[in-house]
């Protein structure tokens, strides 16, 4: 972190400093044994403030029975909480406004974080959370450090808010990039400077990266930092990858589903409309909330084809993932058990030929011994891609075990095989393998063809695995680099 630019920020003349009443707020909710007529009386003592409370109190965003005419009154009916909540949020707002400065417009802020607020409550409360209010007031006061880096760095810091545009997630990159530092840690700086308490510091320091937060808080933060999605999709100009990610977080982080979300975007939509009215914030020209959900709904059929589209491609990758051999890509042995087994019972079903070409890599512990592993894996990397790339389409070429590899092909009578085999061995002699920076090698296979003509002598899969085995060793007998074929006896009738 930046400690020499934060120190200049929270030495700033320009910055303004806590209210006398917010302050005696704070303290007095610090204390033991709260005394809930002294805060009253406290915030009563403020005409201008007791009278906003009150008329937010009674406002269609809390949506009360019946009227409140005291703040002892509120204090009974909302809880202590809500009241505080509003004393701080009012006082905060009111002070960080007078902060304004004439290279920028901070209700472009205040637009956003009321926004953010509203979001972040309605969010706490539909998933229980119990520091709803807190989070309204954290969700406010996120963006805290924004002000008081336009209020220090001036032209400095516009310029770098220009640059981002409306892409919040990309201010806060860009500010730890370029000043090491960002506005999340200049407003919790700042918090606690103003001696907030923790419940509301760690929502603002950690908005951005909300799994980093205490555990106690860690739900708090997340909302907090939801809210602040769910305010880009009301603010940006273009909201669609805002509105996606805003659906896939609130699912993945509190399991609200999709049809829940858009119930939120409303309740945030129109709660923002009514509040602003009462902080006497301008949330300018923003978009209308039907068109928003709309737009949601649209968002929805796209992330509900995406998260088929994505299973379907995690099972595919679950599946080769089972069935390939983790170093070379071939099929593994328990795939080619498994294929064989299917297809030795399909040709015997249709009296159709199998073949199979078992190979082994000639003098392949020399390679190892000399070179090492690594370029005896880059070996079997490559002969395994000289196998795939060259056999027949239909062929599954599986890693048998080791340097040996086999080539199953369905539908191939025995001389077929045998030229399959032919042309995989010449191929495979011809091939450069860079098996290090410097250094290039070239290898032979011996091999051997069994092939099951779908009637007569193998009666079982292994049967076929074992001719073409024994066709190997005789490949081998015969000086290596060579094809040898199973013939089997037939005999002779009587």
């Amino acid at each position: 972190m930046n400690q020499p630019l934060l120190d200049k920020v929270l030495n700033c003349p320009r910055l303004p400093s806590l209210p006398a009443i917010a302050m005696e707020v704070i303290d007095l909710c610090r204390q033991d044994g709260i005394n809930i007529k002294q805060i009253a009386k406290t915030i009563s003592n403020d005409p201008a403030l007791s009278t906003k409370i009150l008329k937010t109190v009674n406002s269609s965003y809390y949506g009360l029975s019946q009227p409140v005419s005291t703040i002892s009154h509120a204090l009974v009916i909302l809880g202590l909480n809500s009241v505080k909540t509003l004393a701080l949020s009012f006082t905060l707002v009111s002070t960080v406004r007078n902060a304004g400065d004439e290279d920028y417009d901070p209700n472009v802020i205040f637009r956003r974080s009321l926004y953010a607020a509203v979001a972040a409550r309605s969010i706490a409360q539909r998933v229980g959370i119990a520091e709803c209010e807190e989070a309204f007031l954290a969700g406010l006061l996120q963006d805290l450090g924004v002000i008081a880096m336009v209020q220090t760095l001036k032209s400095e810091y516009v310029e770098l808010l220009s640059e981002v545009g409306d892409d919040h997630e990309k201010l806060w990159r860009a500010e730890r990039k370029q000043m090491k530092i960002d506005h999340a840690q200049v407003g919790e700086a700042l918090a606690k400077k103003w001696r907030l308490p923790e419940v509301l510091v760690e929502p603002i320091r950690h908005h951005h990266q909300p799994q980093k937060a205490p555990p106690a808080m860690r739900q708090a933060t997340q909302a907090v930092a939801l809210g602040g999605l769910a305010a880009d999709v009301f603010l940006r100009e273009t909201s669609c990858t805002a509105m996606q990610d805003l659906i896939s977080q609130l699912r993945s982080t509190f399991g609200i589903d999709a049809s829940d979300a858009t119930d939120l975007l409303e309740t945030i939509g129109n709660g923002t409309q009514e509040i602003a009215k009462l902080f006497e914030i301008d949330t300018g020209k923003v978009r209308d909330v039907g068109e928003i959900l709309c737009e949601a709904n649209e968002v929805l059929q796209e992330v509900s084809l995406k998260s088929q589209q994505d299973l379907t491609e995690r099972n595919r990758k679950l599946q080769e993932k089972a069935t390939r051999d983790a170093l070379t890509g071939a099929a593994n042995r328990g795939h080619f058990n498994e294929t064989l087994c299917r297809w030795f019972e399909q040709a015997s079903r249709q009296s159709a030929p199998l073949s199979m070409i078992l190979l082994d890599g000639d003098k392949f512990k020399s390679v190892n011994d000399t070179h090492g592993h690594l370029a005896g894996d880059r070996v079997l990397m490559t002969l395994a891609k000289t196998l795939m790339d060259n056999a027949p389409e239909e062929a599954l070429v599986a890693r048998y075990g080791g340097e040996e590899f086999t080539v199953l092909i369905p539908g191939l009578s025995r001389p077929e095989a045998a030229q399959v085999a032919e042309k995989l061995r010449l191929v495979i002699e011809s091939t450069d393998i860079e098996a290090d920076e410097d250094l290039v090698l070239r290898i032979t296979a011996s091999m051997g063809v069994a092939t099951y003509d779908g009637v007569r002598f193998f009666k079982r899969p292994e049967q076929l695995i074992k001719a073409a085995d024994q066709a190997v060793y005789a490949a081998k007998a015969a000086g290596r680099n060579c094809v040898r074929v199973f013939a089997p006896r037939v005999p002779a009738a009587v």
